[in-house]
């Protein structure tokens, strides 16, 4: 059997922009042992948009994740959905 009835994923290497690979690297490069995982954040990321809501030093008391959400796109848009929702509760109240 050749390669082309068995591609690999490097195979498609030439077709990833530069500027993917180097976002690549960078991650990779961030990339800690003690680093969360994103349900590991999920899980956590109530209390993290609580402490942010309320002006504490969240990045201080999580900074792991802290450091998730700087990492992974996915996850920061989920903090940014709740906290806009946590301040927009907060701004009706009497």
């Amino acid at each position: 059997m050749s390669n082309s009835e068995n591609p690999t994923p490097l195979d498609n290497l030439e077709n990833i922009g530069e500027d993917v690979i180097k976002r690549l690297l960078e991650l990779i490069e961030k990339t800690r042992e003690d680093a969360y995982s994103c349900e590991e954040a999920y899980a956590l990321l109530d209390e993290y948009v609580e402490l942010v809501a309320g002006n504490e030093a969240a990045a201080q008391v999580m900074p792991l994740v802290e450091r998730h959400l700087d990492l992974c796109p996915d996850c920061r848009e989920k903090f940014e959905v709740l906290l806009q929702i946590l301040q927009s509760d907060e701004g009706e109240r009497p």
